[in-house]
């Protein structure tokens, strides 16, 4: 194997190693400045976009154990790999394949160790994200505390109604 193809693989690898999640697509007649957008999508993500050789990336993962079938990677290959939010990253490539759909196809992927399929993929770009969660928790969270709120705020305000009815009571009275 020559220098450059070495050097290709240990940095295949090392994407691989330290993603958390990668989504393989092939891609074909895909405009420059597409690419570029869908590149920038990707790293606003934490996330990267490599167009790689298949022997090459093939190899890197079977030194991994990552078990990929020749037969799943089908055309040109792009390697997708994620930062922390695994799940944007899903969300952003099938954003791209519905408005290129002549241009992209997902061939499936891996998330937490585990290979997936390209129905999988579609799936977990399903899901919310890691920001859309914490403000889902965050709702659920709350209601009950407003709800307390107004609560004990409906009961103070009967009270000082019921001391002001009171007053004017003993006032017209005396």
């Amino acid at each position: 194997m020559r220098a450059e193809k070495k050097l290709l693989l240990e940095e295949i690898k090392s994407y691989l190693k330290a993603a958390p999640a990668f989504v393989l697509m092939g891609y074909h007649k895909m405009d420059p400045n597409i690419t570029a957008d869908f590149r920038n999508d990707v790293a606003e993500t934490g996330g990267g976009f490599y167009v790689v050789k298949k022997r090459i990336f093939l190899k890197a993962a079977n030194e991994l154990g990552i078990a990929l079938k020749k037969e799943m990677l089908e055309g040109h290959l792009g390697f997708v790999y994620s930062g922390e939010d695994t799940v944007s990253i899903a969300k952003t490539v099938y954003k791209y394949k519905k408005s290129h759909e002549d241009m992209i196809t997902i061939l499936g992927g891996s998330f937490e160790g585990k290979i997936c399929s390209s129905e999988d993929v579609k799936a977990i770009s399903e899901l919310s994200n890691k920001n859309e969660m914490r403000a889902q928790v965050l709702g659920v969270l709350e209601a009950p505390m407003s709800e307390m709120i107004s609560l004990i705020e409906a009961l103070l305000t009967s009270v000082i109604h019921c001391i002001d009815q009171k007053m004017e009571k003993d006032a017209q009275s005396s």
